[in-house]
């Protein structure tokens, strides 16, 4: 009789939340099970952006090749009122990433790069399937599932993670306020195309008299508009084209003709973040702990962080290393403060752009026309969307990690940065070696190496040690973390430092080490060598100029 394999993490919900969250907890190996109530994967665009910080996170799921095949690099922002260009905000100018750019892509395509790498890891969804109920115990979550033929089973799972959407099945299970507001108008959308002359690699904000449209390009020759509907006499109503043509004509560049709809809404924006992320060994992700406007395309992009965030915690746990409550407790901190924050901006964004009236137009023109055209306004606008300089300031796990007050870009709890290093006489890249559910330490060393002490002369699977020996291995790597003098640098597997220090300041290591990733049992540490610095699975590397 074959032993079952207890199920490790049951994610309810399959858009691009809950498909990151189990392709980062399959390439750890844990067993995990996704459901979706839905028939068929969402053939509609919903979501279009993928900024630089959820990319990097791509990257290391093994999705970003077909991404970048399919979707489009957005280059600018145009902003105008009439016939008049006020501003042209050029994207990617001073994101720090390997990306340094947005996608632009429906989310029904994203969808599927994910579910085709999930299914590459042995695992794919199972869609008809509704969350009707659970109950938490000492040992895990009982959930129950019903099936569109109304047969009902007993699922046990050691976590459960919702990530079904802002009508969250098991938000509202778990008895988790959902705080905020909802916006009085009613917003318009349609994919269409577009005869006029858009230029497809740029995004168009433009308003007249008395309302704004937005033109985003994507797909095949198709383009999103997106505008306030004026006065709410249709309601809930879906739009027609012709409707969205008067938008267009009387608020949008001139010229253009709107045809072929493939998609049609209207729908009322809400603003609310989850009260709790975390209930006992429940959790919620994505939509499901925070829904806003669109404006700045932050929302799937927060999802994805999310997971990222949540995935590598849970795989510690279920391999029984490190602090369990510290981790998962680390989770809510971190991410529902950076939830609150997204939401507040785009609620900002979005009244600034959409606010009417001929006096308030006035001002918009000269501040966009004086202020959107200052290299130095355009690429603080840019990094905030990124999501790349986001900070974690709350939570045991950044306290573990005794950030400064104020910290800057590599400091505890800031986003590691990409950088160069020599290994074997050839220049290769960090960023490749983060993610996969572990920890790399950078060792900057000059003429005498660190001394790591006992348990940490080799390395194992969750765990990289880069001994940056010499200016040269490291001098990239070195800049880039303010790491002149010897000293050594921790970044976890979501790509966030976790901690830092000098030569003589390696009990700090050991004391985030021991609650966070070490094994609460024996380990058997094997030693690697520089051949292994590309293995997924097990990685020790002495860096040497």
């Amino acid at each position: 009789m074959k032993r079952r394999i207890p199920l490790d993490v049951l994610i309810i919900g399959a858009g691009p939340t809950g498909l990151s969250l189990a392709i980062g907890l399959r390439q750890c190996g844990m067993n995990v099970r996704i459901v979706d109530r839905a028939l068929e994967p969402s053939a509609v665009s919903k979501a279009l952006v993928l900024w630089s910080a959820s990319l990097e996170a791509l990257q290391s799921m093994g999705v970003t090749e077909g991404l970048f095949a399919e979707g489009t690099r957005l280059k600018a922002l145009e902003i105008g009122d009439g016939r008049r260009r006020l501003a042209r905000l050029a994207v990617g100018t001073g994101i720090d990433s390997p990306f340094p750019f947005p996608l632009l892509l429906p989310q029904s395509h994203t969808e599927h790069h994910l579910a085709v790498r999930l299914a590459a890891l042995g695992a794919s969804v199972e869609r008809g399937i509704e969350f009707t109920g659970l109950t938490q115990h000492e040992s895990g979550v009982t959930a129950t599932l019903t099936g569109g033929d109304g047969h009902s089973e007993t699922v046990h799972a050691r976590y459960l993670v919702g990530c079904d959407g802002a009508r969250s099945a098991v938000r509202h299970a778990l008895g988790i306020e959902f705080e905020g507001r909802t916006e009085p108008q009613s917003f318009l959308l349609g994919d269409v195309r577009i005869d006029g002359g858009l230029d497809r690699d740029n995004i168009y904000l433009w308003w007249g008299r008395n309302g704004t449209v937005a033109f985003f390009p994507f797909g095949q020759d198709i383009w999103r508009i997106f505008a306030m509907r004026e006065g709410d006499g249709e309601g809930s109503a879906a739009p027609t084209l012709a409707e969205l043509q008067d938008l267009a004509d009387r608020h949008g560049p001139p010229g253009l003709r709107l045809r072929d709809p493939i998609w049609l809404s209207a729908f009322r924006i809400n603003e609310r973040v989850a009260e709790h992320y975390r209930i006992g060994r429940c959790f919620l992700a994505g939509d499901a702990a925070h829904i806003h406007s669109p404006a700045g395309g932050q929302g799937m992009n927060t999802g994805i962080q999310d997971a990222v965030n949540l995935g590598w915690k849970l795989v510690h746990v279920l391999n029984n290393c490190g602090d369990a409550e510290l981790l998962l407790d680390s989770y809510e901190a971190e991410r529902r403060p950076v939830a609150q924050a997204v939401v507040a901006a785009a609620a900002q964004k979005l009244h600034l752009a959409f606010s009417a009236g001929t006096a308030t137009r006035m001002l918009k023109d000269v501040a966009v026309s004086v202020l959107g055209n200052l290299p130095y306004v355009q690429k603080r606008l840019q990094v905030e969307l990124s999501e790349t300089e986001i900070s974690y300031r709350h939570g045991p796990l950044v306290a573990l990690g005794e950030p400064p007050r104020r910290p800057r870009r590599t400091d505890v709890g800031t986003r590691a940065r990409d950088g160069e290093f020599v290994s074997a006489g050839e220049a290769q890249r960090l960023w490749p070696l983060l993610g996969h559910g572990r920890h790399v330490l950078l060792l900057f060393e000059s003429h005498q190496p660190i001394e790591l002490g006992a348990g940490l002369d080799h390395t194992d699977e969750r765990l990289v040690v880069l001994r940056l020996s010499g200016q040269s291995a490291g001098r990239d790597l070195r800049a880039r973390y303010h790491q002149e003098e010897t000293g050594w640098v921790l970044i976890r597997p979501d790509q966030v430092v976790a901690a830092r220090g000098g030569a003589g300041d390696v009990a700090l290591l050991h004391q985030y080490l021991d609650r966070v990733v070490r094994a609460n049992a024996p380990i058997h540490f094997e030693s690697g060598g520089g051949s292994e610095i590309d293995s997924p699975v097990r990685v020790s590397a002495d860096i040497i100029a």
